[in-house]
């Protein structure tokens, strides 16, 4: 190294100090102020931090997740950590400064995430932006909390849609979940939000939102029923199956219907979920307080007059427990029914030994039938029983009878006139030494309670041992076993203040007349019946008087009998006697009826009597004996019969009318001056009126075998007559026809040379179809031609013309001639019966119908011609 020499010198530098900043510090300082800055901007970004716990973190990542507000973003997950107690997570999240007026009391936090169900897909815009937290705003102007706790799913009242908030009460929730659909007139017009049990946890309480548009829709007469699924009914009536839509079926669905005449609702209305339609029972909605144990179903009908007009939709107890009132509804258009002074009855099984009513109602259960009454409008009823309303209803007046015995009558037995129910018993209680029977007499038949009235027993079995016999009286069944009153209305209108009880009907005949000595009544008889001195005069097995003397008279007997006058008020214009000695026999096809006299009568002889209306009764002012009571019964109005062919009657044909015997032939007396037969019978009485007229039309009903069939097969084996009743004058004179009527037939006569093979019954043929047939042949007045009468059937008549052709037709037409035979055959009945037929000529204007009784000229054969016409003939 080398070291300095002395000849060089030192330099020492010039320090001068600073006199301001220098320029260098300026980027240090934009440095600090920018950092600052940022620092500042990043904690006013940041906003509010929060914390949010959630049960678990599926679906949050850190940085990524958003907080959104209605579709915008106004937070964000920045960490997520587990909770101390290590249940549950929590993540911190920011708020934007813009959004921090979103926390408050009350904010709720959830998070949406994609959710597919039966009931439709929710969430779908986390498809493409991820799982995201949403928020609802909490209270305004109230402090912002730090910590919140995040809800499982988005709360009602946010899923609830703009409109009518209603609420519908059900047993359970059936097919329905959140988002299922209220269609009306199968319109979507709203949808479940939400559902919870109600406090007592009995029912389901189901919220729904009406679309604002639909609002009017629902009113206070609205009807919800559940539509969810398949339904099935199984009962006695069949099974009814109900299938709504496909989406129905899937994810449930509530319809709804509204009547008429609702007012509009408030917000959140309370409204009954039916299960089906059949419960909801669409109508007007009424109330119907009901008895204890009615049997009452929840789909009961309604009835009114055999219609079915409601329908019972639901059974509650109401007033703490105390009433079972139903709830039901009623068509609207039976709506002015619905007034105060309206009844609604129950109407329940009865079945006792006196009455069986509504037996169906055993399997079906009980119904209400409504009674219209008048007054203001109701929508509150309450039901009664039948026996009740029959109690508050009756107008009845008050009768007192005094027996000796009660005869086993009880409260509920029917009071009889004439075997007619017009009242009840009341009551049955002993009084001193007597029973008292209080009963209640119909107002409508309160005039026939009189001064000299005779009530007695009806309804239990009697027996007589008398000197006429045993006397065994059996009631109806339904009287045997609940016992009836029956009475006889006599005297002034002044009533008693009490009535004696009989034993039975004798006794209270016998109460009547209190009178003695006797009446003597003249009968003839052709021959004197097995009877003597002292035989009984019986009126129905009750000997009321007896034979007392008989004489041979010219052509008979005459019988005199006395009647005790006690009982001649039992002898009046339509009294018939008749024979009843021993034992009498019924043999028919039906079976044999065996009838025995009464024990004295079987030995001595009798004569019974009774009133038998339309029975001849009297011969030259005596009364007429017959032999037994069926030939009395038989021995109706004689008429005489006057036939002209060949007779194969008997006695004994029978009369018939469309089958039912009303009469029978008596006598058949051929009359040799008039060559014809006069045929004696009796129509029985209770076809005299109808029968006998002068206009009656009778013919014998002969059975027809031909090729065209068989008529009357009957009257193979035995003849009968046949009537057409008249509606003339009464008459006894008749003609016997061999045909019968052509009702309403047009009459034409035929004249020709000779008669050829038209006989009477001859069919008339038009086209080869009879339209009618020959009612008479006869020779001319001057017997220089025959005429024949033919009567052709309404509905063909107009086919005869004033120009119409008739001619012969004996069903074979030979033609021999050079060239050969031609031989031409009609229908196999016109070669067996032969005919008469007939054309109209082909003219170029038609003929008029020729008039009832036109006459004609009958060809003996057709010319060729004739044949072939075909002239059209328009039916009038």
């Amino acid at each position: 190294m080398s070291n300095p020499t002395p000849s060089q010198k030192s330099y020492s530098p010039d320090v001068k100090s600073g006199r301001g900043l220098s320029p260098l510090w300026l980027l240090p300082i934009l440095t600090l102020v920018l950092a600052g800055w940022l620092v500042f901007k990043a904690i006013q970004d940041a906003g509010e931090r929060v914390q949010i716990y959630f049960s678990d973190a599926q679906g949050l990542v850190a940085g990524r997740t958003t907080i959104q507000y209605q579709g915008l973003e106004v937070g964000m997950v920045r960490d997520i950590k587990l909770a101390e107690d290590l249940g549950s997570i929590y993540v911190d999240a920011d708020i934007y400064p813009e959004a921090t007026k979103l926390l408050g009391k009350g904010t709720r936090f959830w998070m949406v995430k994609p959710t597919a169900s039966l009931s439709g897909v929710s969430g779908l815009d986390a498809l493409v932006s991820g799982n995201y937290i949403a928020i609802s705003p909490g209270e305004e102007d109230t402090e912002a909390e730090t910590v919140y706790k995040a809800l499982e799913r988005a709360p009602a009242d946010i899923r609830a849609q703009k409109g009518l908030s209603i609420t519908l009460t059900a047993r359970d929730l059936g097919g329905l979940s959140i988002g299922s659909q209220i269609i009306y007139r199968k319109i979507p017009i709203g949808e479940v939000y939400s559902y919870q049990l109600d406090e007592e946890a009995k029912n389901v309480l189901i919220q729904a939102s009406i679309r604002e548009e639909f609002r009017h829709i629902i009113t206070d007469d609205s009807r919800f029923w559940n539509v969810s699924g398949l339904g099935a009914t199984i009962g006695f009536d069949g099974v009814d199956v109900r299938l709504d839509s496909l989406s129905s079926l899937i994810g449930g669905a509530i319809a709804v219907d509204s009547p008429d005449g609702g007012e509009p609702v408030a917000e959140h209305s309370e409204f009954r979920l039916y299960p089906d339609l059949k419960t909801a029972g669409r109508g007007i909605a009424v109330k119907v307080t009901l008895p204890d144990d009615n049997n009452l179903s929840a789909s009961a009908p309604i009835m009114y007059r055999g219609i079915e007009i409601g329908q019972v939709t639901d059974l509650q107890l109401r007033d703490e427990r105390k009433n079972i009132v139903a709830s039901a509804a009623i068509q609207p258009a039976f709506s002015d029914m619905l007034t105060s002074g309206t009844r609604f009855i129950l109407e329940e099984a009865k079945l006792s030994f006196s009455e069986v009513r509504n037996l169906s109602n055993l399997v079906k259960g009980n119904y209400l039938t409504i009674v219209p009454g008048e007054g203001k409008r109701a929508r509150s009823f309450t039901a009664i029983r039948q026996n009740d309303f029959d109690r508050q209803q009756a107008r009845s007046i008050s009768v007192q009878l005094i027996a000796d015995n009660s005869f086993g009558l009880d409260k509920g037995a029917n009071i009889l006139y004439k075997g007619i129910t017009v009242g009840s018993v009341d009551a049955v209680k002993l009084v001193d030494e007597h029973v008292s029977i209080d009963t209640l007499i119909d107002v409508n038949y309160a005039h026939l309670i009189k001064s000299k009235n005779r009530f007695f027993v009806t309804g239990s079995a009697s027996a007589e041992l008398t000197e006429s016999g045993l006397n065994i009286n059996v009631p109806p069944a339904k009287q045997l076993l609940t016992g009836s009153i029956s009475f006889v209305s006599e005297g002034t209108n002044d009533t008693l203040k009490h009535y004696k009880l009989y034993q039975n009907k004798s006794l209270a005949e016998l109460a009547k007349y209190n009178l003695s000595g006797s009446t003597k009544l003249t009968m003839y008889a052709s021959q004197l019946p097995p009877i003597s001195k002292g035989s009984p005069l019986l009126y129905r097995n009750l000997q009321v008087g007896s034979i007392s003397d008989f004489s041979l008279v010219d052509g008979g007997v005459v019988i005199t009998a006395s009647i005790e006058n006690q009982y001649k008020y039992l002898v009046t214009d339509q009294t018939v006697f008749w024979n009843r000695s021993g034992v009498e026999v019924d043999a028919s096809l039906t079976g044999i009826n065996v009838t025995a006299a009464p024990l004295k009568t079987l030995v001595q002889g009798g004569i019974a009597f009774d009133s038998l209306p339309g029975v001849e009764n009297k011969l030259n002012g005596k009364w007429l004996l017959y032999e037994d009571f069926k030939t009395a019964r038989k021995y109706g109005q004689v008429i005489t019969l006057t036939f002209d062919g060949e007779n194969t009657l008997a006695k004994g044909t029978a009369i018939k009318y469309n089958g039912v015997q009303v009469g029978e032939v008596t006598l058949i007396v051929p009359d040799f001056k008039r060559e014809h037969v006069e045929v004696s019978a009796r129509i029985l009485p209770e076809f005299a009126d109808k029968i006998a007229k002068a206009d009656s039309y009778f013919w014998v009903a002969k059975a027809e075998v031909g090729l065209s069939g068989v008529k009357n097969i009957q009257n193979l084996l035995s003849q009968s007559i046949n009537v057409a009743p008249g509606k003339g004058k009464p008459a006894s004179q008749f003609t016997l026809n061999a045909e019968a009527p052509l009702s309403d037939s047009v009459t034409f006569t035929l004249q020709s040379e000779s008669r050829g093979s038209v006989s009477k019954g001859t069919p008339v043929l038009y086209r080869e179809m009879e339209v009618g047939r020959v009612t008479s042949v006869e020779l001319g007045q001057f017997a220089d031609r025959v005429v024949t009468t033919i009567s052709i059937n309404p509905d063909y008549a107009y086919l005869v013309r004033q120009n119409s052709v008739f001619w012969n037709t004996s069903g074979l037409d030979v033609s021999i001639g050079i060239s050969g035979a031609d031989i031409k055959a009609g229908t196999v009945d016109s070669l067996i019966r032969g005919g008469v037929t007939f054309a109209t000529p082909q003219d170029k204007q038609l003929a008029p119908v020729a008039e009832q009784g036109h006459s004609f000229y009958l060809y003996p054969a057709a010319e060729q011609e004739w044949k072939q016409w075909r002239t059209p003939i328009p039916k009038p």
